[in-house]
């Protein structure tokens, strides 16, 4: 367990040699005649469990926990016979959900190799008869087009409405995106925001509203991550997001997005944190292959991202249903001995 940046848990299963620790971790040795240890990792990795770490989390520059108050720490303890079978259970939830990250990680590693092969290496098909000719980029085949991304499709900013005046917060309905929302989600698609805001807040902020099925491009501190929003949205400054067109359309640019990471991080500017500016973006030179190409492209990658996108959501639904599952299987609310399998279930 981490004693700094509380909450996070780990389960050692084997040590085949002397292992020591970090002094920023807590070990936790269970007595194994009362206690399932795959139980205890499930209950301080589920909803219930981390609200009885954060509790007790101190500090204000550098937030953690104590031993000592972890050892006082109360938690539920069903017996032991019932620990395992909850244990069992719930692992089943979490196998799940690990099967279907691997299909999403598969799947969007496909439509990153042909978007490679097609746009980057230029093996697309029918590529053998097309003359390469020569280009600011360097060797391009005959017929595309290099452009600026000002000419290409459009982009937005984003703005904070002040933290000050309720009336811009409390009861938002309207999904505003801070970078910490996609580096703590770590997913292709953004589906709800941590923070929401009013549309009073939107109209007094310089935060510009965006469409389902944008690409928000984190453009400061940690430049380069990318997702696409599944609801109408819009962000903080540290943002630059792009719409899509027909000469770029979603999963098109999405993609190429994806493949000039290091070409934005190379581009920010900054003593105190990098950021890559809109009018240094607006600058940037991209190819623009025939419309034919890349439609041909976004059919195929659509399928895929979209099958990422589902497979997205039956996690989240598994890890609502694990988290709701816990605290009434440990009350006895339900009876752990006829609970099926989340398979059957």
């Amino acid at each position: 367990m981490v004693a700094e940046g509380a909450g996070k848990c780990s389960l050692v299963t084997a040590v085949d040699e002397v292992t020591c620790f970090e002094s920023h971790l807590i070990r936790v040795r269970l007595d194994q005649r009362e206690a399932d240890p795959e139980f205890f990792y499930l209950y301080f990795k589920s909803r219930l469990g981390r609200s009885k770490i954060e509790a007790i989390v101190t500090g204000a520059a550098q937030k953690g926990i104590r031993g000592s108050e972890l050892q006082e720490l109360t938690v539920d303890c069903p017996p032991l016979e019932s620990q395992r079978r909850i244990a069992s259970i719930l692992s089943a939830y979490d196998d799940l959900i690990e099967n279907n990250t691997r299909r999403i990680a598969i799947l969007e590693e496909m439509a990153r190799r042909i978007y490679e092969e097609w746009f980057v290496r230029f093996r697309f098909p029918g590529y053998e008869p097309v003359k390469m000719v020569e280009s600011e980029l360097g060797l391009i085949p005959e017929g595309w087009r290099v452009q600026t991304v000002a000419q290409t499709f459009q982009i937005l900013g984003g703005g904070t409405p002040s933290k000050a005046e309720p009336t811009y917060w409390e009861g938002g309905t309207i999904n505003w995106y801070s970078p910490t929302d996609l580096t703590r989600a770590g997913t292709s698609f953004m589906e709800q925001s941590a923070d929401r805001i009013t549309a009073l807040g939107l109209a007094k902020s310089s935060a510009k509203l965006f469409p389902p099925m944008s690409v928000m491009l984190t453009s400061r501190a940690t430049i380069g991550v990318v997702a696409v929003n599944t609801n109408e949205a819009c962000t903080n400054q540290g943002f630059i997001t792009c719409l899509p067109n027909s000469d770029y359309p979603l999963w098109f640019l999405y993609h190429w997005l994806k493949a000039n990471v290091e070409t934005f991080i190379g581009l920010g500017t900054g003593a105190t944190f990098k950021e890559i500016t809109k009018g240094t973006f607006k600058g940037i030179r991209l190819l623009v292959p025939p419309q034919d190409l890349v439609g041909a492209f976004s059919s195929t990658a659509e399928q895929l991202m979209l099958l990422s996108l589902n497979l997205q959501r039956k996690n989240r639904n598994l890890r609502a249903t694990r988290d709701l599952l816990l605290p009434k299987l440990i009350s006895g609310e339900l009876d752990v001995s006829t609970l099926p399998e989340p398979e059957a279930a």
